[in-house]
């Protein structure tokens, strides 16, 4: 936009004056650093977050980072910051002048709000890789908010630590061996897997086969970090499938509503673990479908790899994939075990 620059600066300006009215001073005088100066009008924020949902590009690796600044701009400003579910194909931008939205994280503001719009809306000074904050052009002392907010954070060793933790690459080779980090989400996988008796790392294993580690991944119906569906996640009482701790929470007790169906069926310790993460792929139903074409072909039900030998024979479900989804993400788990609890 031709008129971006200068907007920016007469925000700055009109940021510098708001901030002085606020704490009761005058020019030149010293302003005072505390939270109050700086509390916010409203209770509640609320926000989305719309970023590219391509697996890999530098924006949508920004959805974390997204969610863990809006919730530390909230204890800046003493506001519960409400998180609506954001999606990359839905545009926020009358909900936000509308006055249902007050912060819309948007990446490539200049290219996503048209020109002959450009006068509704209030962008803040650069997060990171193209990614601003939005607010509604009649919401300047929100603006002057974020904008302190982020002169302070962006310099901060939190902000550091915070993108490191987002932006690095997670694989098998990036364990850090010294405090055993598997993800981005280590301690809110830690937190669900003691909730549900789980192994975090079975866990962390499962989540990188669904989705990387990538906060906004999307496949079909299936979203977020551990490809949960709105009817599941419901079951669970998770509305945002995009927020990392509602998707962790949703997965990790699906997860434990398998195992327990498999267990209570009888079968062994590691069968249990098999079929839950084939059901947790495929469908309990279909797996239950397989189980009884095995029985028929005079293979044992409650064994997993017996069950495998009959997809041959099975008209109704191929079955390489699922297969494939359990063999990779038991030998990653494998692969966890021997290299972050032993170093614990």
């Amino acid at each position: 936009m031709q008129n971006s620059s200068s907007r920016h600066l007469a925000g700055c300006i009109v940021l510098s004056l708001i901030l002085l009215t606020v704490a009761g001073m005058q020019p030149g005088e010293e302003v005072a650093d505390t939270t109050d100066s700086y509390k916010y009008q409203k209770d509640t924020l609320y926000c989305a977050i719309s970023l590219p949902n391509r697996n890999g590009v530098q924006e949508g690796k920004g959805v974390g980072l997204s969610y863990e600044m809006l919730k530390y701009f909230g204890d800046f400003t003493s506001s519960y910051v409400s998180i609506v579910p954001g999606s990359c194909d839905v545009s926020y931008l009358d909900t936000l002048t509308g006055g249902k939205l007050d912060i819309l994280v948007l990446a490539y503001p200049d290219d996503m709000i048209p020109e002959e719009d450009e006068d509704k809306y209030l962008v803040s000074r650069l997060v990171r890789n193209n990614i601003h904050w939005v607010t509604d052009s009649l919401d300047i002392k929100l603006l002057s908010h974020i904008n302190v907010w982020l002169d302070d954070f962006l310099n901060s060793r939190l902000y550091k630590r915070t993108v490191s933790k987002y932006y690095r690459t997670y694989s098998k080779p990036s364990i850090n061996p010294a405090t055993g980090t598997v993800s981005p989400f280590d301690e809110l996988i830690k937190q669900y897997g003691s909730k549900t008796g789980i192994d975090w790392l079975l866990l962390a294993s499962l989540m990188y086969q669904e989705s990387q580690y990538y906060a906004e991944a999307e496949y079909k119906e299936a979203k977020g970090l551990m490809q949960v569906n709105e009817v599941t996640a419901a079951r669970y009482g998770v509305s945002d499938l995009f927020s990392p701790e509602g998707n962790i929470k949703a997965g990790s007790y699906h997860l434990r509503y398998l195992m327990n169906k498999y267990r209570q069926e009888g079968l062994d310790s590691i069968n249990v673990i098999k079929f839950a993460l084939a059901a947790y792929n495929a469908g309990d139903g279909r797996i239950e479908q397989c189980r009884n074409h095995a029985l028929s072909e005079g293979m044992n039900p409650n064994d997993w790899e017996e069950v495998v030998m009959t997809f041959a024979t099975n008209n109704k479900f191929i079955g390489a994939t699922t297969t494939a989804y359990v063999r990779d993400i038991l030998a990653r788990w494998e692969y966890l075990r021997e290299n972050v609890v032993q170093k614990r």
